[in-house]
């Protein structure tokens, strides 16, 4: 019986794909028992600092002091919380003090938004019923939108005006980190300020979003034993070496699309087609096409490396970019493929939204929430970080000049609440139907809708329809 079963082609077939389902390019080392015993120990606690040291030599400058604070929280994780915050205070001013141009302007710049930060934090738990305490982020948006209004009116012939506008930018770098902390204000194991610090531009590296998420967020993914601690570490020194094989893979993937095919980029094709002298169709989708993919790749690769290092700490965070391409919803893309925008975004704006309106209509109010986070929470968002339009063309020109980013969140909204609204339906059934066309149709969204994705103000959007309709030669 078991030669006969053995022999049985159907049963060689299904262990077959078996097997390719099952194989992994970086193995999953975080689940054999002997490699996560002997990283419990000191020389396997040594050998995945130096490895992912060696990792960390060829993704960033700051190697060095990165790895030395990963080491010391390696080996003193009782104190993990708050030598977060140490490594994190260094980052702020010791690491970059030689990179900035007034290195003693703008450490105190940084500290007296933090000062601001901490006063926020002490009067939302101190006084939890007065308007800061109940309404915290609103309070602090609403605050940092009338200093943005206060800096693009101040007359430019004054002393203070760089000083307003550098005070204005250093404060929107921290603005949502300090939003976190303050979501943090009526939690029952809530961090003191000290720790909450810690996840102020966190040492592991962020951008103006926070990775990963706040205080609350590092409690929960905490690694709690030695055991738990080292397969977070392993977990992060894959997720590092897939950051490292993902750059070499775009930074060829680019040359062999633009040199070896001559397929030129999003920028280019753009421009021809502002000017006038557009390239072929099939070439302005080729373009859009590698834009979308190459985007994708270097989102993972500095995504994976924030993510990684934070592992290393010993939190076991979910990474920013998680397979983005097999998605079959726009919803579902919408979170692989920046998860912890779209989480800055749920959580400011998505969740009061749904708990405030529309509780008696439920689709109602799922649209409108949807619209809240993905229309004016990513137009706000962008519209806040991009001070130097403000600051060059004035408050009321960079308004109108960002009708083109506006209209692109417009119909991701659009697309994401009637994905979210289509949830319900049955799914389709066969492969194709079930697997292909939805990714395809997905991924063609994305691509099309990012032709709106415009952040300058240079071109109405007039140029951006033009490019849209010249990819089905609806004009010339």
């Amino acid at each position: 019986m078991s030669a006969h079963v053995g022999a049985n082609p159907e049963v060689l077939a299904s262990h077959g794909l078996s097997r390719l389902a099952d194989f992994r390019i970086i193995p999953r080392i975080e689940t054999y028992p002997r490699i996560v015993e002997f990283v419990q120990k000191l020389a396997g606690k040594l050998l995945i600092l130096a490895l992912f040291g060696a990792g960390l030599y060829f993704a960033t400058d700051d190697w060095l002091p990165l790895t030395l604070c990963l080491a010391l929280i390696t080996f003193w994780p009782s104190r993990r919380r708050l030598l977060v915050t140490v490594a994190t205070l260094i980052f702020t001013f010791a690491v970059p003090w030689t990179k900035f141009p007034h290195p003693l302007y703008t450490s105190t710049l940084i500290l007296f938004v933090i000062a601001i930060g901490a006063l926020l934090f002490w009067c939302a738990v101190a006084w939890p019923r007065s308007v800061v305490g109940r309404h915290p982020i609103v309070v602090l948006l609403i605050g940092y939108s009338l200093l943005i209004a206060f800096a693009a009116y101040f007359p430019n012939t004054t002393r203070l005006y760089l000083t307003v506008w550098d005070f204005t930018y250093t404060f929107g770098i921290y603005l949502w980190f300090i939003g976190y902390s303050l979501l943090d204000r009526r939690s029952a194991d809530r961090d003191s300020f000290s720790l909450q610090l810690g996840t102020y531009r966190p040492f592991w590296g962020s951008t103006a979003t926070p990775f990963p998420k706040g205080a609350s967020y590092l409690r929960r993914i905490e690694a709690k034993d030695p055991r738990q601690l080292a397969v977070v570490q392993l977990k992060g020194l894959k997720l590092l070496a897939w950051s490292l094989m993902i750059s070499v893979f775009s930074k060829y993937f680019g040359l062999f699309l633009h040199d070896y095919l001559a397929i030129p980029t999003f920028d280019q094709t753009f421009y021809r087609s502002v000017m006038h002298a557009p390239y072929p169709s099939y070439v302005c989708w080729a373009s859009l096409a590698s834009a979308f993919l190459e985007d994708i790749l270097v989102m993972c690769v500095w995504g994976h490396r924030f993510i990684a290092c934070c592992r290393m700490a010993g939190f076991n965070a979910l990474r920013n970019t998680y397979r983005p391409l097999s998605s079959r919803s726009i919803s579902e893309f919408w979170n692989r493929y920046y998860f912890y925008f779209k989480e800055l975004l749920a959580e400011f704006f998505f969740y009061p939204a749904f708990m405030r309106f529309f509780k008696s209509h439920r689709k109602l109010r799922l649209v409108t929430a949807t619209f809240a986070a993905a229309f004016f929470g990513n137009v706000f968002y962008h519209f806040c970080r991009d001070l130097k339009f403000i600051a060059t063309l004035g408050l009321w020109k960079a308004i109108t000049g960002f009708h083109v980013y506006a209209f692109y969140c417009f119909l991701l909204a659009t697309g994401i609440s009637i994905s979210q609204l289509r949830a319900s339906r049955p799914k389709p059934s066969g492969f194709l139907r079930a697997r292909v066309v939805p990714v395809i149709s997905v991924a063609l969204f994305y691509m099309l809708i990012n032709i709106f994705a415009y952040l300058g103000r240079d071109y109405p959007i007039s140029e951006h329809f033009r490019y849209f309709f010249h990819l089905f030669q609806f004009n010339s």
